[in-house]
């Protein structure tokens, strides 16, 4: 397909680009290149893992297109966006001023010309590469790889160049812009602005189930909610912030910064969850139109979340003993792999039967379905585990929340104080994790304003430990 060649052409002309200019960075600074270049590569690896494991919890995507993804990101998304950021902050200084550019540049140019290139990446993959893209999540997923690839590629020029600035090869100066780009924003970077604007041009062109007029808002809605948070980051609006929360005693110059950051990010992720949801239920409904006995409907709202999973896996543990909790993560494996094979040649997100549904894959992971139930069976450790997995967590366990609701208010106390005095922000986050741990040992779940306070609380414990940590880099 053309996209597929043009996605290759701009990947190597641009990967040219970025492997001469980092290859003069790191001849410069070799040492500084030797010690930031393995800890910026695990620290992707790790946003790898996060992405593929945890946020995508039915599809295995393919090796060779998130590949393709994290280098549009490393190489054309960098140089586009370098050369057209650059191309902004020019005119924004002639037309406007200079002072306004200097101040505004980065807010208005970097968003503006990386976020475009980056977006350009998941059109070109949807062109090039259409099966694989089965929902809307596919978009945010592959948008995620390629905000990876561009932050790894990013963070080491960054920190190559702060290493020649004061002194020849500074390691110092290189490791600590390194720790300042990860610690600050934290999870509000350039993985989260791309899979917001995936996941809205996915749903754009593959939601043709909804009216086009509701499609088009919520791609404008997505990509104006990445432009906005990579501009939050940027903008001097949060540092203002920051800088009137610092002159409060014990509170910490980010903690205004990391607020302001996050308040325009939780709606995203909000979106974004909601989302994941969703179409891991579609997904999984999929295989059970396909095969309802492969896949029964009590099973769907199982296999969609990572906590029911884990809740029944250890129900099965309790009743059942390791071979229990083995069996059911074995079927429950082969159910995700049948839906997701079931689901590639469906078109939209219309539940019709699509004609080749016999392909192998499809029928090694049915096979594979059955035999992992029977083994499970076999097993037998509860009537109920034995004939379906989501049977084996009590309804009513998973259905009724844990009446502790009496915890919220001294959590969120706890919460409010930590962003005014962040050392308090370490108990509390010492707080949040105890309750999450509790709640995690009972057989139910905590209630939403638990959970809220919960995620406060390790919020708070975040800023501390950012503040902490920049002290500690920046004395003075």
């Amino acid at each position: 397909m053309p996209a597929f060649w043009l996605l290759l052409a701009a990947m190597g002309l641009s990967a040219l680009a970025v492997l001469v200019l980092l290859g003069y960075l790191a001849f410069l600074a070799p040492r500084s290149a030797l010690a930031v270049a393995p800890a910026l590569v695990a620290y992707g690896g790790l946003w790898l893992l996060v992405l593929l494991r945890w946020a995508d919890p039915v599809e295995r995507r393919p090796a060779w297109l998130v590949a393709v993804a994290l280098i549009w990101g490393a190489t054309a998304a960098v140089v586009v966006g370098a050369g057209s950021g650059y191309f902004v902050d020019d005119v924004l200084a002639r037309s406007v001023s200079p002072t306004f550019a200097a101040r505004w540049g980065a807010a208005l140019a970097a968003p503006t010309a990386e976020e475009a290139a980056k977006a350009a990446g998941v059109v070109l993959l949807l062109l090039a590469a259409r099966p694989y893209f089965t929902t809307a999540w596919s978009g945010a997923i592959y948008g995620g790889a390629i905000g990876i690839g561009f932050t790894v590629a990013e963070d080491i020029s960054y920190a190559l160049g702060a290493a020649d600035e004061v002194l020849p090869d500074h390691v110092g100066a290189a490791l600590q812009i390194v720790a300042l780009r990860i610690l600050v924003p934290g999870f509000v970077g350039h993985p989260l602005f791309t899979a917001a604007a995936g996941a809205g041009i996915a749903y754009a062109w593959l939601r043709a189930d909804r009216p086009r007029r509701r499609r088009w808002a919520v791609l404008a809605a997505a990509v104006a909610g990445a432009w906005l948070m990579h501009f939050m980051v940027n903008s001097p609006l949060a540092p203002a912030a920051g800088e009137a929360l610092a002159g409060i005693a014990w509170s910490g110059f980010f903690t205004g910064y990391l607020v302001v950051v996050a308040a325009v990010a939780v709606p995203v992720l909000w979106w974004l969850a909601v989302l994941r949801h969703h179409d891991a239920g579609v997904v999984l409904a999929r295989g059970g139109v396909v095969d309802p006995g492969a896949i029964p409907p009590g099973d769907i709202a199982v296999l969609a979340g990572v906590r029911a999973r884990r809740r029944a896996e250890r129900d099965a543990r309790r009743a059942g003993g390791a071979p229990a909790a083995q069996a059911t993560r074995r079927l429950r494996r082969a159910q995700r792999r049948f839906a997701a094979a079931v689901s590639r040649p469906f078109r939209g997100y219309a539940a019709a039967l699509p004609p080749a549904w016999l392909s192998p894959p499809v029928r090694r992971w049915r096979l594979e379905v059955y035999a992992a139930r029977q083994a499970l069976a076999d097993l037998n450790p509860s009537p109920a585990a034995a004939t379906s997995p989501a049977a084996a967590t009590s309804p009513a366990a998973v259905a009724a929340p844990v009446r502790s609701s009496w915890l919220a208010a001294p959590l969120l106390v706890l919460a409010a104080v930590g962003l005014a005095f962040w050392p308090v922000g370490f108990l509390a986050a010492l707080a949040g994790i105890g309750v999450a741990w509790r709640h995690g040992r009972r057989p139910g779940r905590m209630s939403r304003a638990v959970a809220a306070a919960v995620l406060a609380d390790l919020f708070c414990g975040y800023l501390s430990f950012v503040n902490a940590s920049i002290v500690v880099l920046y004395p003075g």
